[in-house]
């Protein structure tokens, strides 16, 4: 299966805090060993590097294929969430391989955000199985699972993609295939099954394919791997022991009606695709897209086509927490999330909608 990207590094950005351990040293150099060509340029902090910042947003995709930053991460909380997880783990990575035009993640870095890799993984893995140990048995089921603590490990990149460049991913699935009270979780839209067949997550470990209509996809999800790659999968990953769950988003409202006939088509390949096993484990989230004006700007600069879809200030208003973010109007947004999750209920009727917004 192609890979959705190319991962061929010209510059790696080296955080000098990373000498102060042997470890993080030894997993640095295991990822430098990777791409001999790279040119190392240390740096004192790992998020504010001007070069970055400064860089041309024109040049988006160039900047992800050329630049990997390596860092050490100094904050290990575990932040209350409740929708796709119990908690949100303090981050293994920080941005992607991947270019999807709506991207939450904070751009600090730089317009294009590429990849930080943090290397004291196992201080990250060894402060996620604290927390779960001080937590305890998980004795009242929620919606984010009956038994186990979850922790969602890939907030702010993409793990499949992450694992294209080093071992840190299948490391800490390992790990929680290992903890007694806890279980992770991250979503992605790449399929790398190389690296998840390596590891046996002993039921400790749910994977969330994003999945949206392949019409609008091919706008707006830049450098993942086809929607139908990713249906397939599925059951391929369900055959090895991991629990697959599907993230419907960001549904995206455009060209009247036509966004609707697109995800019931959608709705309609998925069932055709998975494998009984893979129905009966089956869940979902769904939400609609997020947007800023910020990021529209910065968007026209490097693929204004994706923007069509995008931006809509005619039915996107203010978020009520977030002034800089919109949000399709509510009353719109309300009559669209009760349509869709009907439309979960009757094409897909054994996958429970888990949260939605």
């Amino acid at each position: 299966m192609t890979s959705p990207v190319r991962v061929d590094f010209k510059k790696i950005y080296y955080q000098r805090r990373i000498a102060e351990n042997e470890t993080w040293k030894q997993n640095a150099q295991a990822i430098l060993e990777r791409f001999p060509n790279a040119e190392v340029i240390e740096v004192d902090q790992h998020w504010r590097i001007p070069e970055l910042a400064e860089a041309d947003p024109s040049q988006w995709i160039r900047t992800k294929n050329d630049v990997l930053v390596l860092g050490v991460k100094t904050t290990l909380s575990h932040q209350k969430n409740g929708r796709s997880a119990d908690y949100i783990a303090a981050s293994v990575s920080n941005g992607c391989l991947s270019s999807c035009q709506y991207c939450y993640v904070a751009r600090r870095k730089g317009g294009s955000n590429p990849l930080s890799l943090y290397v004291n993984i196992e201080q990250i893995a060894d402060a996620i199985e604290k927390h779960s140990v001080r937590l305890g048995a998980k004795l009242v089921p929620n919606q984010t699972d009956p038994s186990l603590w979850t922790y969602d490990i890939g907030c702010n990149a993409d793990l499949s993609l992450d694992a294209m460049v080093c071992d840190h991913p299948q490391y800490l699935i390992q790990r929680f295939s290992e903890m007694k009270y806890a279980k992770a979780t991250f979503a992605t839209k790449t399929v790398n099954e190389d690296a998840w067949l390596r590891v046996d997550p002993k039921g400790h470990t749910r994977i969330r394919y994003s999945i949206m209509p392949a019409s609008i996809a091919r706008y707006v999800d830049i450098r993942t791997s086809p929607i139908e790659d990713r249906m397939r999968s599925v059951n391929r990953l369900i055959d090895a022991g991991y629990e697959v769950h599907l993230n419907f988003s960001p549904i995206i409202m455009y060209g009247g009606d036509q966004w609707r006939k697109d995800w019931l088509e959608t709705f309609d390949q998925l069932n055709d695709i998975l494998s009984p096993k893979a129905k009966e484990q089956l869940a979902c989230e769904a939400f609609f897209l997020s947007h800023s004006e910020a990021v529209h700007e910065l968007n026209m600069q490097w693929n204004p086509k994706g923007e069509e879809f995008l931006w809509a200030p005619e039915i996107q208003a203010p978020k009520t927490n977030k002034e800089d973010v919109l949000v399709y109007n509510w009353s719109l947004r309300r009559d669209a999330l009760g349509w869709f999750e009907n439309a979960v209920g009757k094409k897909l009727p054994y996958c429970p909608v888990r949260y939605s917004f």
